[in-house]
């Protein structure tokens, strides 16, 4: 067996996603990653490789929690329990609760756009979204803390934001998801804490865009400091914010 401690990335995209999966390999971690697409999967493992980290991505929904136990199943038998833990996956689209969205696309600093959903959300739009923003966290908590809590440590990170302290009116859907998940995490800092296991939910102040204060490389790096700090300092929330201005609401 690899000697190497296992780290999961759940939500491996492009941006942060995918600096996650090289900081925790560049520790000196086995990285298991997943992500939906599976031309997206391979493209990355492919990347990955060529830079020699030590890597296996698999082709799952964040949403779908016998696809997560079976990918969990598979990291656990060939490297054993996973030492960290990282659930990046979320609905990220701007949205309205009762009234059609006031905007085509959301764009802050020098990212990507994010198309507007339009329509108010409905019943099922709603449910499908907490699966993944929410529900799938929880799931993946159930698969790796027993391991955890048995060996006496480990570290469970969940990427939140700005929107769990307050929701902005174009992200309902996903200031609703942000806030139960850092409520979520506060819960399992108390379970789990005792146990020897840090649970902290990191709270990204302001839009990531490469070479920007909030660039990829630099959000993943402060994950790979919480992950290593000292049991005296864990706190259920960690604020990844460069300026104490940061992650305002433009709606105020």
């Amino acid at each position: 067996m690899d000697k190497k401690p296992l780290a999961i990335v759940v939500g491996a995209g492009p941006g942060l996603g995918l600096a996650l999966v090289r900081r925790f390999s560049r520790g000196g971690m086995k990285v298991g990653f997943v992500a939906r697409r599976p031309a997206a999967v391979a493209a990355y493992q492919t990347q990955l490789d060529s830079e020699g980290l030590e890597t296996e991505g698999f082709v799952a929904d964040a949403g779908n929690p016998t696809a997560i136990s079976q990918v969990v199943a598979i990291l656990r038998d060939k490297y054993g329990e996973a030492e960290a833990v990282i659930y990046n996956a979320a609905v990220i689209e701007p949205s309205r609760f009762a009234t059609p969205s006031g905007i085509d696309e959301a764009q802050y600093s020098a990212a990507p756009g994010w198309k507007a959903r339009g329509d108010p959300v409905d019943f099922d739009y709603l449910m499908e979204s907490f699966r993944t923003n929410v529900a799938g966290a929880h799931h993946l908590v159930r698969e790796v803390a027993p391991g955890m809590i048995a060996r006496g440590s480990g570290s469970i990170l969940l990427t939140g934001g700005v929107l769990a302290f307050g929701p902005w009116i174009e992200w309902g859907v996903t200031s609703l998801g942000k806030a139960a998940l850092r409520s979520l995490g506060h819960s399992l800092h108390k379970e789990l804490t005792p146990h020897g296991v840090q649970v902290s939910t990191i709270a990204i102040h302001g839009t990531m865009a490469k070479d920007t204060p909030y660039d990829h490389q630099r959000v993943a790096d402060a994950y790979w400091e919480v992950h290593a700090r000292p049991r005296a300092q864990w706190e259920p929330d960690f604020h990844f914010k460069p300026h104490e201005d940061d992650g305002a609401d433009p709606d105020a």
